[in-house]
């Protein structure tokens, strides 16, 4: 789990399995975010089921905490955690272990070097605004010449050299990114009723994940625009059959352009979803399994 304070930029980087539960999610960041820095004004998140879900959802209400949820298939918008996860990503598979297990035991170098990276637009580490103050670090830590306890010697030297490790893999990480993410930026705008074109992800229909994905339309459409909500996003009518979210950021639409040439054939393709659900209203379960796929959650 990955919190990061918008303000300062202060990330808190903790260790919780890919399938815990919303009450596991809420007890973690409780632990690691309420207890050190109070109840938050507001909190960003993807719209996971954890953090949609009437206990989550419930509970920061009574907190007085107001939730807001990036759109599907755009994490940028909450950008500066997206951003640190691949950093971090990055960072831990330089060390982690072949079987992928220590990864854990990184986490705290990987979070204390990643805030004391000075900041270009405010000249100051995550640190220093969070707590106001530098820490001492342990490449400052004077030596024991006289190596009396070689077990602390050596621990304080694998601090050292770990930190030294992962403030150069963090800072590289974060120019590359940079670099990529300026170039890649684009600034569109749109109407209410002009048509755009969707990106639509293999992700978001069930009958596409088996094919290949380079040889699936990246776009669908035309659909007209509905409503804008915020600066950079849009909600669009899309056909009922699709069911998916109809809200997307401005980087996965693109304005449609009608072909010059009206007796061109343009080749038909099949749909890129079939429900296979019948539409009918639940009365009541009489009995129900939990299965877990290797890798995967639990599902009902």
């Amino acid at each position: 789990m990955v919190v990061v304070d918008r303000f300062s930029k202060y990330g808190v980087f903790t260790a919780v399995s890919a399938d815990c539960t919303t009450e596991e999610a809420t007890k973690a960041f409780m632990a690691n975010i309420v207890k050190h820095w109070g109840v938050p004004a507001t909190i960003v998140s993807d719209p996971n089921q954890r953090f949609t879900g009437k206990f989550w959802t419930k509970l920061f209400q009574l907190l007085g905490t107001t939730l807001k949820f990036s759109t599907s298939f755009h994490p940028q918008t909450d950008g500066q955690t997206e951003r640190i996860n691949a950093i971090l990503e990055e960072y831990l598979r330089h060390f982690v272990a072949a079987n992928q297990t220590n990864w854990p035991e990184l986490l705290d170098v990987a979070r204390f070097s990643y805030n004391l990276q000075r900041s270009e637009s405010t000249g100051n580490t995550p640190f220093q605004l969070a707590t106001g103050r530098q820490p001492t670090l342990p490449i400052n830590v004077i030596p024991d010449k006289s190596r009396k306890s070689p077990s602390a010697h050596r621990l304080a030297k694998q601090w050292k050299e770990r930190m030294e490790l992962a403030r150069t893999y963090i800072h590289k990480s974060t120019k590359r990114m940079k670099k990529f993410d300026d170039r890649k930026r684009r600034h569109l705008e749109f109407q209410v009723g002009d048509l755009v074109l969707v990106k639509m992800r293999p992700e978001q229909f069930r009958a596409l994940r088996t094919k290949n994905k380079g040889l699936i339309k990246r776009y669908e459409g035309p659909f007209p625009i509905i409503r804008r909500i915020g600066k950079l996003a849009y909600k669009v009518q899309l056909p009922k059959q699709y069911r998916i979210h109809n809200v997307f950021h401005v980087c996965n639409l693109k304005p449609f352009h009608s072909d010059p040439e009206p007796s061109r054939i343009v080749p038909p393709r099949a749909p890129i979803f079939v429900s296979t659900t019948i539409p009918h209203k639940l009365e009541y379960v009489i009995a129900y399994r939990e299965v877990r796929h290797r890798g995967g959650p639990r599902q009902v």
